[in-house]
């Protein structure tokens, strides 16, 4: 397992949608900022490392992701009528 691979902000399209793309593997994401945030895996490269990028002011970092949500967000699913499997 290697350090944390950069990514490069490649281009932007016509949609807004942003392409960035890993130095070190074949990653490459689509990226649509806030405040319809989306990130779509086009080719997902090295799994086992962290991937970053920045643009500007703006830094992207890895995100780790729950695949189960904690009690707050099981309640706040609930409230809004959101049913979760148990």
């Amino acid at each position: 397992m290697g350090g944390p691979h950069e990514l490069v902000h490649v281009t932007t399209r016509a949609n807004g949608a942003e392409e960035w793309a890993c130095g070190i593997c074949p990653r490459r994401i689509l990226l649509r900022w806030p405040p319809s945030f989306e990130r779509l895996v086009l080719v997902e490269g090295d799994e086992s490392v962290q991937h970053f990028g920045a643009k500007g002011p703006i830094t992207m970092l890895g995100v780790d992701v729950a695949q189960e949500p904690g009690e707050d967000d099981r309640e706040w699913l609930n409230a809004n009528g959101i049913a979760w499997p148990a």
